[in-house]
Parts: structure tokens; sequence; C-alpha cells
């Protein structure tokens, strides 16, 4: 693939990034977005290993880029420039013992870059939703005193993140490496109290926003050794730094007239407004290590183990039920014969794994725990070493004990990956 057609690539991708998060904005994304900064993104943004069951901690290749240890870019091919982009669709049912409801969601997934500078010394860069919010809930309730009273809650917005990655080659089985990633976005949350039987109580709304902009780091080691002439053992370990994010928080109490079946509402009276410029959201310390198996161009294996502290996060003003989390994941990759010249369908990546996760939320002493399997592959494209990377996966997350909500999904994940040899000199005869 010439520069040119490179190129063209990159408008092809980058467009179609844009035209799907503008398009297929969902209304809801998970009523679990309530709690927190909003629902996290996995730690893995690359397709290759969403087919694997997320794990990362451990896997490397010359031609992938695994933000989620900074230290495999040491081992990206120090001739080549990536490029990798990518959109997710999900689809999804929510459910208690009563009702469901379908959702249906598709939006940009992740864009990243990474090349040599030095041999020993390669540089990543990229950017990726952090966490999202939307939700819509209406609650109905009887009390003796007011009557029939509604509850409604509804949330949207979000944080992004980009970054920037280096890493560094020490000798022949050691790297080491560290992201400094941008954290910047807005949630907003509005909770409004409805009395439609009573002439004696006024609704009434609370509103928060939170605007982010800070800074977070994460760090990385990978060690890699022959345990025979074409097999390597992998160990991967990961650190994600304890961190104060800044940011403003406004919040706000207003009489309102209306309810919730009506579009428009009347504002009577604001009670209470309040801008507070130093916000702050207190984000937790975490690790992870993993162990991987790999067979030159043939096969891989992996298990990770990750945990973090989300039971310290703390954002002013509010109290949140979180709890320390931790996932495994178990995936691996085979690929029947890389370098097939007739046969197409033996030079592709075939991958799958599954995942179990102890999440961050417990909702009245409900632990909300998350688990699925996943299927991938890698079409080659013709005379090049570009790819495109599908994977699908299959979960579940929550519970329907204590009138909690199961959401039930299928998340289709499509990224496009560039490998352009750009630091080769050519010779000429």
């Amino acid at each position: 693939m010439r520069f040119s057609s490179l190129k063209i690539w990159l408008v092809t991708v980058l467009l179609a990034a844009l035209v799907g998060n503008a398009f297929a904005q969902a209304n809801v994304d998970s009523p679990y977005s309530i709690f927190g900064i909003g629902q996290v993104r996995d730690k893995s943004m690359n397709v290759n290993l969403g087919g694997m069951g997320g794990i990362a901690n451990a896997m490397y290749s010359g031609s992938m880029i695994n933000v989620a240890n900074p230290a495999s870019y040491a081992r990206i091919d120090s001739l080549a420039f990536l490029f990798d982009v990518g959109m997710y669709f999900k689809s999804s049912t929510f459910s208690n013992s009563n009702m469901s409801e379908k959702s249906n969601n598709a939006s940009f997934d992740y864009l990243a870059m990474a090349f040599g500078l030095t041999p020993w010394w390669k540089v990543a860069l990229g950017a990726q939703p952090y966490s999202s919010v939307g939700y819509n809930m209406i609650i109905d309730k009887i009390d003796e005193q007011c009557g029939h009273y509604t509850s409604a809650f509804s949330g949207k917005g979000g944080l992004n993140q980009a970054f920037i990655g280096n890493a560094f080659k020490l000798g022949k089985h050691f790297s080491i490496g560290a992201n400094a990633t941008y954290v910047f976005g807005n949630t907003e949350s509005l909770t409004t109290v409805y009395f439609p039987d009573s002439a004696y109580f006024i609704s009434s709304r609370r509103g928060i926003s939170n605007m982010v902009s800070s800074f977070m780091f994460d760090y990385g080691f990978l060690f890699t050794g022959k345990i025979a002439s074409d097999l390597n053992l992998n160990i991967g370990l990961t650190y994600a730094q304890k961190v104060r994010l800044s940011g403003t928080q406004t919040m706000f109490i207003r009489s309102i007239e209306g309810d919730a079946t009506q579009e428009i509402e009347y504002v009577i009276d604001t009670v209470y407004y309040k801008v507070d410029n130093g916000s702050k959201i207190t984000m937790p310390q975490g690790f992870g290590v993993g162990v991987a198996l790999q067979k030159n161009n043939r096969w891989s294996i992996g298990a990770d183990f990750n945990w973090m502290q989300w039971s310290k996060f703390a954002r002013e003003g509010i109290n949140d039920p979180l709890q320390d989390s931790w996932n495994v994941s178990l995936g691996g990759e085979y690929i029947p014969v890389s370098t097939s010249i007739s046969s197409y369908f033996t030079r592709m990546s075939y991958r799958m794994g599954a995942f179990y996760e102890h999440t961050y939320l417990n909702v009245n002493g409900n632990s909300i725990n998350k688990m699925g399997v996943s299927f991938g592959a890698s079409l080659p494209l013709p005379r090049s070493l570009s790819k495109v990377n599908v994977a699908v996966e299959l979960g579940q997350c929550g519970t329907k004990a204590s009138s909690l909500i199961q959401e039930r999904y299928i998340n289709l994940r499509v990224g496009i990956a560039v490998h352009e040899m750009w630091f080769m000199k050519r010779k000429y005869k």
C-alpha cells in the first residue's frame, strides 16, 4: 500500500467513525451509569484483544498497538508506522422481574497510532471514550402524606481520553513504558420529583454537571523469553496511578411546574445555584498481571487478572456505592498458515476468549457482576500487511434480584489496522 492509498484509508475510516457517532447515539447506555463517572470503558481498546476476552497485560505484536500495557510498544516493528481505528455496535436488553427494554448503540471506539524513534524507543498516541453516561428512569411511589409521586432520573455525557505513550526496550528480554492520558468531558444528571395528585407540593429538580479536564498516568512492564526455539513466554505487569482530576461542578435546585408525562415544563424558582471551580474527583489506583504463551505466527494463549481500588473513588458532594473491582480473562488466537498463498482462510487469524468481572458497583447489597464470551478474526487485505479486525462479545451484566436491572448484550467491534513500512531505506539498482 502506497502513501497515497494510506491517506485514502485514513480519510475513509475517520469519516466512518464520525458518521457512526453522529447518527447512532443511544438514548440509554446503561442504568448503572448513574453511579461514579458513568460506565467506564474496558481496559483494552484493541479489537484483536477484544476477540480474546480482553487479555492484554502480556500480549504484544510487531503490528499491534496494545494501550493496556504501554511497555508492549517497545516490541513494535522498528520500520513500521501503525494506525488503528475502530467502531462498535451494541445491542442490549435491559430487564427486571416485571418488564424489559431494548437499546441499540453505535459509536466511535478508538483511534491509535504508533511508530519507532529508535530501535529501542517507540511512541504511541491516540484517543478513546473513557466513560459514558446515558440513562432515563421513572419510578412511581405512594406516600401517606403526599400521596402518589414520581421520581425521574436522567443523565447524559461522558469523559474522553487522549493519550501519548513511550516505551523503552531494555536489552533482549525486558521493556518498560508509560502513558500520559488527558481526560476531559462533561457529565450531566437530573433528579426530579413530581407530585401529580397534590396541590400542596411543588415539583422540584436537582441538576449536577461535572466538567473534567486533567491528566492520568499508567505504567507497564513486559518480560519475554524463549522457552523453545519458536515459543515465547511473556509476563506483563501494569499499574494505574491514583490521581485527583480537576474540574468544575455546577449544581442547582429548582421548583418547576409540570409532570413526568409533559414535554413542556416551567421553572417557578431557582432555590439553589452553585459553581465550584475547584471540584476534585479522586480516581483510584489499580494493577494488573498477565501471562501468555506465543508461538511465532501460529498461536497465542494468555490469561489476565486486574484489580482497581474503586472503594477510594470520591467526587465532592456525592456518595457513590462503589467497591473494589477485579476481573479475570482467558483467551487465545490461532493462525493456520500465516504465509499461505493458495488459501485466504488459512492466513486469517481466529480468536476466542471469556471473562468474568466483579465490577465496582454494589447496589442494595448486591454486587453487579459481568461475564461473557468473545470471538474474533482478522481479515488480511490484499498485497498489504494491513488487516480488518472483527470481534463479537456476548455478555451479561447485573442481576434481577432486589428489583435491580439485568443487561444482556451483543457487542460487535470492527477495526482497521494499517501497517505501513515508512522507515525502510529503498535501494535501486
